[in-house]
C-alpha cells in the first residue's frame, strides 16, 4: 500500500511541475523582430522544471510521505519512490511533447 503511495506523489507531482511550464509558458510574451528570444526562454524554463521535477518529487516523497514501520516496508517504498520518480520524470517529458506537436503554432509549441 505505500508504494502505491509512492506512485502517487510522483504523478501528482509530474502533473503539478507540467502546469507550472504550461502557466510559465502562457506569461512568456511574445517578443517580435527577426531574432526573438521568446521561444528560448519558453524552452529553457520547461527544461528547467523537467529537472526540478525529478528532485522535488523524490524529496517529498522521501521527506512528507515517508511510511513509519519496520525496514521491510520502507525499503519497499524507497524502491518504489526511486521507480515512480523517473516514471514521472518520463510522463512530464512525454505529456510535454504531445502539449507541444498539438499547440505547436502556440507558445506550448516551443519546448521541443
Amino acid at each position: 500500500m505505500e508504494s502505491v503511495l509512492a506512485y502517487i506523489v510522483t504523478a501528482i507531482t509530474a502533473l503539478a511541475f507540467l502546469l507550472i511550464a504550461v502557466f510559465t509558458a502562457k506569461a512568456i510574451k511574445f517578443e517580435g523582430g527577426s531574432n526573438p528570444k521568446d521561444p528560448r526562454k519558453r524552452k529553457a524554463w520547461f527544461w528547467v522544471l523537467a529537472i526540478l521535477n525529478p528532485i522535488i518529487s523524490f524529496l517529498v516523497g522521501y521527506f512528507f510521505f515517508m511510511p513509519d514501520g519496520n525496514v521491510l516496508i520502507v525499503n519497499k517504498y524507497k524502491t518504489a519512490l526511486i521507480i515512480g520518480t523517473g516514471v514521472g520524470f518520463l510522463l512530464y517529458i512525454i505529456i510535454g511533447f504531445v502539449l507541444s506537436r498539438i499547440f505547436k503554432n502556440g507558445k506550448l509549441g516551443h519546448w521541443f
